[in-house]
């Protein structure tokens, strides 16, 4: 599956699902390569401290030809997962080879916002060059103890758009961990940020399953 963290607005979250999600299903015995199509290189920079840790990574920035360079890089893999900056360009090259989209949304009015134009980009995309491309909400850095966090999944299916039910907490053990070249879920898979990937990972696998079962039958 090619997996892609993505979206219109900085901030929410992307490099650090791509990273944890790369480094779970790495963990998990998957043939996994983490693509980093970010100029800032953050993903690819946060490997090279990992070693042994990071899956395979590249780092890809601009978006001439990434089209066909994701899809040649996706053969042979289980799982490629590809970290994108909040430029429309880019994010244009994604959906025209991604089977899954990813978009994290924090509890903020402004992401919120974003993740409506995000998701409006992955319908045209479906429409116009990749019907089977699947898209997704992530409800990301949620504190259930405030309103906003708390509603933040509710509200977003309010605006009509597809959420996934796998949220993941506001934990600084992700940006400690990844700190010390690691992810929260290598560190400890048993705390409450390792199961939130765990379940992520879960629940990407899962719509990968659904997807692949949906191509055989249409065959």
């Amino acid at each position: 599956m090619l997996l892609a963290l993505a979206g219109l607005k900085g901030g929410t979250g992307r490099t650090t699902l791509a990273v944890a999600l790369a480094v779970e299903a790495h963990a998990r015995g998957r043939r996994t390569l983490l693509v980093d199509l970010d100029p800032r290189a953050d993903a690819h920079a946060w490997s090279l401290s990992a070693g042994l840790a990071a899956p395979p990574t590249l780092s890809l920035p601009g978006y001439h030809g990434q089209a066909e360079r994701l899809r040649a890089l996706s053969f042979g893999h289980d799982l490629t997962v590809v970290d994108t900056p909040s430029d429309p360009e880019i994010l244009g090259a994604v959906l025209e080879v991604a089977e899954l989209v990813l978009l994290p949304c924090r509890p903020s009015p402004l992401d919120a916002w974003a993740a409506a134009d995000a998701c409006e980009a992955c319908l045209v995309a479906r429409t116009q060059t990749n019907p089977r491309l699947q898209f997704a909400v992530v409800p990301n850095a949620i504190d259930t103890r405030t309103t906003i966090g708390a509603a933040l999944p509710r509200d977003l299916r309010a605006m009509g758009l597809p959420v996934l039910d796998a949220r993941v907490g506001r934990r600084v053990a992700h940006a400690e961990a990844m700190a010390d070249g690691s992810t929260a879920s290598l560190d400890d898979p048993d705390s409450p940020a390792g199961q939130d990937i765990g379940e992520l990972l879960d629940a990407v696998e899962a719509l990968s399953a659904r997807c692949g079962a949906a191509r055989h039958l249409h065959h």
